[in-house]
């Protein structure tokens, strides 16, 4: 694996203060002190969205410090960190990069009276994960992204438990983040001229959905993905006193939690959100992407998704002995794509259903002739009426060379096994199939247009792309 430098460009430019944003100047430094300092690695990755944790993407990151040669403990008998979540922020000249304390905070020094210091970082910081994440309310925010430390002093030493508490991945796909952490030891004597050597990990999983499709009977218009029932809740463990490990875990035991991921195409009016340039409908007719190596991504400038590793069957559809309850809900993993079809000798719509033989999700769009989404729009109360906000006080009104386009979700069933550092691809081939409507749809599992298989393929990539024996299959058939 290849291991390289890092600078880090941080995600606290977008949402945290500046004060962790700026370069340490080479005059802030008094090498003559006792200040610590880091050299960190990252592993390569394949880059897929801006907040991938790279070589120009660390610019900060917290740390936690444990003197294990001096013990001292609170009023619960737990041992008090020597400094906890304090910012480290890039300092860069022309020979290295390194990491010191940030101005804003304070120097943090190595102890006068020496000892073994045990350090456990992470980046991004608990507010930029925090902040701008719609599950996340001012109501909740106490819920979530929490430091929670356990060490206690076993056999006269430091055994060091410490976790972030309940991590909440953001429902808006490309509002995700990259979540990287680090484990070393340091002492004074043996790393106050280089600086002490951080390896971070990536601990989220990396997923992105592409399509194409050989058959000459449809077309297919993408505007939206949605992965059913990754985890997306779930606490970090950066040190247990139990069983210790370098690279840090999740949890994943009864506190986890399972939600859908999604990102709507957007238009160049979108309300404030990211993206603003607009997205594209992703086309599949008998002259494009009707190939296997023609096949692209569907993620649209959402990116591919961050997710917290997850093992998960597959959806059973109308097989799962709970499809009749009402409401209806599942746990089990599916893809679900937001699409419209239409017969291509006609042009006629198939899906979503033109007479609505029952009620469904519908999103519709403002799509100019070239396929730039303009807008997403929400029916008004009478026929034929739209508006650009879903309180329905904006009304729409249409331009030429403009069309309202309706879509809907179709799901296909999955089952997945997701390892923290890797990118797992799948294709999804739409050349026998369009799918099965969605588990939000009244009628969950039933095929869609009476037809039901798609084949689909994952390949994964060490971030490091995952492999077929990582206990998935990249190649998705459509139902």
């Amino acid at each position: 694996m290849k291991i390289i430098r890092v600078t880090y460009f941080a995600l606290a430019t977008l949402l945290s203060a500046a004060s962790c944003s700026k370069e340490a100047a080479e005059s802030e430094i008094d090498w003559s002190s006792g200040e610590i300092y880091f050299r960190p690695s990252l592993s390569d990755v394949a880059t897929s969205r801006a907040e991938d944790m790279t070589l120009d993407h660390l610019e900060s990151f917290q740390v936690t410090c444990f003197n294990t040669g001096d013990i001292n403990k609170d009023a619960a008998g737990f041992i008090i960190p020597y400094f906890e979540d304090a910012t480290f922020i890039r300092r860069s000249t022309p020979a290295s990069v390194t990491y010191i304390s940030s101005p804003a905070e304070g120097p943090r020094d190595w102890p006068a009276g020496g000892g073994l210091l045990k350090f456990l970082a992470f980046s991004p910081s608990r507010a930029v994960m925090a902040n701008n994440n719609s599950a996340i309310t001012d109501a909740n925010r106490s819920q979530y992204f929490n430091l929670i430390n356990t060490s206690t002093e076993i056999n006269s030493t430091t055994a060091v438990g410490y976790r972030l508490g309940t991590v909440r991945v953001n429902p808006d796909i490309s509002r995700q983040f990259d979540f990287v952490t680090a484990e070393a030891s340091g002492e004074r004597w043996k790393d106050f001229n280089n600086g002490v050597e951080l390896a971070f990990h990536h601990q989220m999983s990396q997923v992105e959905l592409k399509a194409w499709g050989s058959g000459v009977a449809y077309n297919f218009d993408i505007a939206g993905v949605r992965l059913g029932n990754p985890v997306v809740e779930d606490v970090f463990i950066f040190s247990d006193t139990d069983t210790p490990s370098a690279s840090g875990s999740w949890k994943t035991d009864i506190q986890a939690v399972n939600d859908k991921v999604e990102y709507l195409y957007r238009g160049n009016i979108a309300d404030g959100q990211l993206p603003a340039s607009g997205d594209r409908i992703f086309h599949i007719t008998h002259t494009e992407h009707n190939t296997v190596e023609s096949a692209e991504s569907i993620m649209g400038q959402g990116g591919c998704a961050m997710v917290i590793p997850t093992v998960n069957p597959k959806w059973e559809g109308l097989a799962d002995p709970n499809i009749a309850m009402q409401p209806y809900a599942t746990n089990k993993m599916y893809f679900s794509i937001l699409l419209r079809v239409t017969d291509a000798a006609s042009g006629y719509k198939i899906y979503p259903y033109p007479d609505k033989p029952y009620e469904m999700t519908v999103i519709h769009y403002a799509v100019d002739r070239a396929g730039q989404i303009i807008t997403r729009l929400y029916p008004g109360l009478t026929e034929g009426t739209f508006f650009t906000d879903p309180e329905l006080q904006q009304p729409y009104v249409a331009t030429e060379g403009v069309e309202i386009q309706d879509f809907g979700w179709a799901a296909v069933p999955v089952d997945v096994d997701w390892d923290a550092g890797k990118r797992y691809v799948y294709t999804l081939n739409y050349s026998e199939g369009i799918g099965v409507h969605d588990p939000d749809d009244p009628e969950p599992g039933k095929p869609i247009v009476g037809k039901s298989t798609i084949s689909w393929g994952v390949s994964v990539d060490r971030w490091e792309y995952a492999a077929k024996n990582d206990d998935y299959d990249p190649d998705v058939i459509v139902p």
